[in-house]
């Protein structure tokens, strides 16, 4: 199915320090990674952040939060008023280990529904889910009362959730939706693809071995 993709960057990354959309993993900023997986689903990518001007990657529009300081609702309100496709994928800039599938996966399963957003151990994944544009109106309600909490407007519309067990088909949940915050998550991802890298090394020299 034809479907966009919305990035939303326009937090503050007042616990990390520093722009988190902009950090390196595996070679690559964050925000860059996350361009490259949508780009192996869908023909649309936006980017919602504070600066329209902030990236400049080649074919990827970016579009300012109409509701300022009204949270990562507001981008997802500005991201669907921008795209032309009837449903898209959004994603936060700060989930590092997101895979193209996850995005695939979701958008397969929309037809139908207004939302499809994943739940683990209880625990709704907004920012990594499908909208559809007939989510704009009570979004923007939402953000006309004050509302920021995105799951709230959730009761207006159709939504379809999709639990752990139909995900581990995917990913690792715990992988999939890491989410980086603090400079300590940072540390725990850089530690955990060295001793992955040191892993697979080790298994590379044990089959030379044998």
């Amino acid at each position: 199915m034809k479907a966009s993709g919305i990035i939303l960057a326009g937090g503050s990354s007042s616990r990390m320090g520093r722009d988190k959309s902009l950090m390196v993993y595996n070679q690559q900023t964050l925000i860059e990674r996350t361009v490259n997986e949508l780009r192996k689903v869908v023909d649309e990518i936006v980017i919602a952040s504070n600066n329209t001007s902030k990236y400049s990657i080649p074919g990827v529009i970016e579009v300012p939060d109409l509701y300022p300081g009204m949270g990562p609702l507001a981008g997802i309100h500005a991201g669907l008023k921008q795209i032309k496709h009837r449903y898209a994928f959004v994603i936060s800039c700060d989930m590092p280990l997101f895979r193209a599938e996850l995005a695939k996966y979701l958008l397969e399963l929309s037809p139908g529904y207004d939302v499809v957003v994943p739940q683990i151990n209880d625990y709704l994944e907004p920012l990594c889910a499908v909208y559809s544009k007939e989510c704009l109106e009570p979004i923007e309600s939402c953000l006309k009362a004050g509302v920021r909490k995105i799951i709230l407007f959730f009761p207006q519309v159709r939504v379809l959730t999709i639990g752990r067990r139909e995900i581990e088909n995917i990913g690792n949940p715990e992988e999939l939706f890491y989410n980086l915050n603090t400079p300590e998550d940072y540390r725990l991802l850089l530690e955990r693809r060295q001793s992955r890298q040191k892993g697979q090394e080790e298994h590379c020299d044990e089959g030379v071995s044998n």
